[in-house]
């Protein structure tokens, strides 16, 4: 999760810094193009999170001779999936402020 939170702190600031770019007429592309690759590594990092959270669950309870509960199993699946919906997170913030900047560097006098 941390990582995810930095790739957010980063795509915030980028967003910010790019507004302010625009404010003062400046060139602005090459930071807009960052917050979108920065939120596809979000959910590429988010998905990747989760396959290896489900392995590790799996593992344990391969591991474990007595039967689990029902309860069990979905309790850890449910934590499991928080990095990819955490990531998507990150990824729809990262494709909304780009369609935004997009369209703000397209009409600075907006």
């Amino acid at each position: 999760m941390v990582p995810l939170s930095i790739l957010l702190t980063i795509n915030i600031g980028l967003v910010m810094y790019s507004v302010f770019r625009l404010s003062q007429k400046s060139e602005v592309s090459k930071f807009v193009e960052a917050v979108r690759q920065i939120g596809v590594l979000a959910a590429a990092f988010g998905a990747a999170c989760t396959i290896l959270g489900l392995f590790q669950a799996f593992s344990w309870l391969s591991s474990h001779e007595e039967g689990s509960s029902f309860q069990i199993i979905m309790g850890g699946m449910r934590v499991a999936v928080i990095t990819a919906m955490y990531g998507l997170f990150i990824f729809c913030l990262s494709m909304l402020s780009y369609i935004i900047l997009k369209l703000l560097a397209k009409n600075p006098a907006a």
